[in-house]
């Protein structure tokens, strides 16, 4: 399908708010939808895409190909969450195994599911090695990013710390004021799945929703006018971004820039949706929409896809019949706030 910019002028925000600092920028953890193991006997005959800062929503209609019922696995692959003390993570539920809210219905009703979560040390010139028995043992929670991680860590002794440091576990960081941090390495790979039986000849409605994960910087990158090509292109690739659009983005980086009182601002949020991963099913999607929300009048948007129509004041539509996903989604949002 060809590919496209959706561009909106800009317009002020009544009221919002930015919580960090203009030099902060966070990293998104790119989510998917469900993956069915492979199979020649179930077609995804609709799905519904619905992506928004605030929710992702897909509404799935599977059919059984075959005359006899087919039993098979379901899983919902969570993003994996790396050790890392100098990359700020956006993570809606960062201390619950659910981190990005997971629910999901089947013909109308909620269903319960299995997790499994490995916390995995991933290096370069040697195989993953799982450790999530040694932490459990020592009582530290698999999430490395979250509070109560740090917070176990300082509780065990210097020597069992030092154990996990030569153990390639933890790093010890020592910092400018003299403090000293045990920062964690590993990685944690979760996974939802349960067993689901697909009715013989007949099609199941399935509802998958969770809350994503964003990216971002406090202040406007995009826009900017010492934006060097590389950076420009890397926009256009990535969101498809256009003339228009990057017009609309340096008027409102200028009047963020112009208001030294900041009570105009404007920042980036973006949104990563992995469509391609779950591509098991036979042939393609019969039909394949996707609605993109904006959430204010006043955001500027910006994505690949094909040829978007207009359904509301924030909201865009693009509908494919026989789809076969070549590439994942990726939403730039250029939002203000309003002091």
């Amino acid at each position: 399908m060809s590919m496209r910019s959706v561009s909106l002028a800009f317009a002020i925000l009544a009221a919002a708010s930015f919580p960090v600092r203009a030099d902060d920028s966070s990293v998104a953890l790119a989510a998917g939808g469900l993956v069915l193991e492979k199979t020649d006997g179930i077609a995804l005959a609709a799905e519904d895409l619905y992506l928004s800062e605030k929710a992702v929503r897909i509404d799935y209609r599977f059919r059984n190909l075959t005359d006899a019922d087919i039993e098979t696995t379901l899983a919902f692959p969570m993003p994996d969450i790396a050790g890392d003390s100098a990359t700020l993570v956006s993570i809606p539920d960062p201390a619950n195994d659910n981190f990005l809210k997971f629910e999901t219905v089947v013909d109308g009703r909620p269903v319960d599911w299995q997790v499994e979560q490995q916390a995995v040390l991933m290096r370069s010139d040697k195989p993953p090695v799982a450790i999530t028995d040694r932490l459990r043992t020592l009582g530290i929670p698999l999430v490395p990013t979250v509070e109560a991680t740090e917070v176990a860590l300082r509780r065990l002794g210097e020597r069992q710390r030092r154990d996990l440091i030569a153990a390639g576990i933890l790093e010890r960081q020592e910092h400018k004021d003299g403090t000293i941090t045990d920062a964690p390495l590993w990685t944690l790979k979760s996974k939802f799945w349960r067993r689901q039986v697909f009715p013989a000849g007949r099609e199941i409605a399935v509802r998958q929703s969770y809350v994503p994960s964003l990216g971002g910087l406090s202040s406007l990158s995009y826009g900017a006018p010492n934006l060097d090509p590389s950076q420009k292109a890397h926009y256009a690739t990535r969101y498809c971004t256009d003339p228009a659009f990057e017009r609309a983005a340096q008027a409102l980086y200028r009047r963020a820039s112009a208001d030294g009182s900041r009570a105009f601002q404007a920042y980036e949020q973006s949104l990563s949706y992995v469509i391609t991963l779950g591509n098991n099913w036979a042939g393609p999607i019969g039909l394949f929409k996707l609605v993109v929300g904006k959430g204010d009048p006043a955001t500027l948007v910006s994505f690949c896809g094909g040829t978007a129509k207009k359904i509301g004041p924030t909201t865009f539509e693009i509908v494919v019949k026989d789809y076969v996903p070549q590439r994942d989604i990726d939403i730039l949002f250029l939002k203000t706030t309003k002091g």
